[in-house]
């Protein structure tokens, strides 16, 4: 509940240490926890109460009083508006420690795991301009239609016109399409009453070759669609396709049921540790391409040598086959997106590989199913949500030798490394800062089969 009293209210607050989401976090006089954007332990600042619970209130950054000696000055003009980013006031060595003891602490606090074996965090080589993929939905300045970011635990659009974390191409498309939506008199979705035609953008770059595709999320058809694809593909060489997915529903889910190519290609081209690998509009693809491969490369390293049958659950477009099949007799990868594992298929002849198999499934409803091989590797990369249960319990019934765990959620793979832990040692845990300035890291965990003393 919102206690409009205490919403307006202005309080002098010490940060205490570092929360989840890049809020500093702080106490309120009557105990209570306050989350607050924008600050960093040890920080005396003025902050706005903006939202009271029973528990814990959050607030925003009014005045910096006494600034961290960790405080630096943002690159970015938007970083205080926008909810795109959470550190770029903070020094990256400090950014890189509180990731690696989030790490740390999740298996801790989560996992009950008295000393987990945490290796130092592997920063990036760049911290801006590194991604690959940005999705922005469409708003109106000055009534004039914009690309831009959500702030903070909001729908209020903060307009861009570029994005320091981004794809320099991807900032250019930031300013080009808008004025192409507004010379084509193409409207803005309205999430309030669910009218216009444009509610996001997709934008996804080769970092090999600098190739791109556009997909448009619209609520309808509009020929006016096809138009801006094929003044794109003839303005802008490098974009190679253009796509429209049509999103219905009042919802905030971005992507619809059904995606159309309007111009060029449906797909292009990118490199991982010297293996080709297409990507369409929606498939599952690291958007960090220069750290991809040191994220791969490590969870290859966990590898004891070559293996009879090895399993890929949530495939994706079939990196981590691809990548894995060269040591292995087979490699079983299982995705249940279809467009993914039609992508998958094409890497796999891509890289002229003949020993991996995709399989367009859930996890869930194959691993326990007995049909096929039995592996002596698992290599998995969940979603946020982590591993369902169920395919957590047949794989400790399954008891390959090694399990590789991708996570990007430290909080639900230490979970589920608390249920793989009854069967399982914990090897390793690597951390890997693959979005540098957000709040989210990557680890590589290695479970390896506990001996069974006689």
């Amino acid at each position: 509940m919102v206690m409009e009293k205490e919403k307006a209210q202005v309080v002098d607050v010490k940060i205490e240490r570092m929360g989840q989401m890049g809020q500093g976090v702080g106490y309120l006089p009557d105990g209570r926890i306050f989350f607050v954007d924008k600050t960093l332990p040890g920080e005396s600042v003025h902050a706005r109460i903006d939202q009271v619970k029973s528990r814990y209130a959050r607030g925003t950054l009014a005045k910096v009083l006494e600034p961290s000696f960790e405080r630096i000055n943002s690159a970015c003009p938007y970083f205080q508006q926008c909810g795109g980013c959470a550190f770029h006031h903070w020094q990256y060595s400090a950014e890189l420690r509180y990731k690696e003891n989030w790490v740390r602490e999740a298996f801790r606090r989560i996992g009950k795991f008295t000393n987990p074996p945490v290796r130092p965090i592997i920063g990036a080589p760049a911290t801006s301009h590194y991604r690959n993929k940005g999705q922005f939905p469409w708003g109106y300045q000055d009534h004039r239609p914009v690309l831009g970011l959500y702030q903070s635990r909001s729908h209020e659009l903060v307009a861009l016109t570029s994005c320091l974390i981004q794809d320099p191409a991807v900032s250019q498309m930031l300013q080009v399409l808008p004025q192409l939506a507004e010379h084509y008199g193409l409207s803005v979705y309205n999430e309030k009453d669910g009218t216009g035609l444009l509610r996001h953008v997709l934008i996804r770059t080769s970092k090999w070759n600098s190739d791109m595709l556009i997909l448009f999320v619209t609520t309808s058809t509009d020929p006016r669609l096809t138009q801006v694809a094929s003044d794109l593909i003839q303005r802008y060489p490098k974009v190679r396709g253009v796509g429209i997915n049509v999103n219905t529903e009042r919802t905030n889910r971005i992507l619809g049921t059904h995606t159309k190519l309007l111009a060029g290609s449906p797909t292009i081209t990118d490199k991982i540790l010297g293996m080709s690998f297409y990507a369409s509009f929606e498939s599952f693809f690291q958007v960090n391409p220069e750290q991809v491969g040191t994220l791969y490369q490590t969870a290859l390293q966990q590898l004891s040598g070559h293996a009879e049958t090895i399993w890929d659950l949530y495939a994706g477009v079939g990196t981590l086959a691809s990548l894995f099949a060269p040591h292995a007799d087979s490699v079983y990868a299982i995705e249940a997106n279809p467009q993914a594992t039609q992508d998958a298929v094409q890497n796999l002849a891509l890289n002229g590989i003949t020993n991996a198999y995709i399989i367009t499934s859930t996890a869930e409803n194959w691993v326990a199913g007995g049909r096929l091989p039995p592996p002596q590797v698992v290599v998995m990369d969940p979603p946020r949500k982590g591993v369902d249960g169920k395919v957590l319990e047949a794989l400790r019934e399954l008891n390959p030798q090694r399990i590789i765990y991708i996570s990007c959620n430290p909080d639900t793979l230490a979970r589920d490394a608390a249920i793989l832990g009854e069967t399982y040692d914990v090897s390793s845990i690597t951390p890997i800062d693959m979005f540098p300035r957000t709040d989210h890291v990557e680890a590589v965990t290695l479970f390896v089969r506990k001996r069974v003393t006689p």
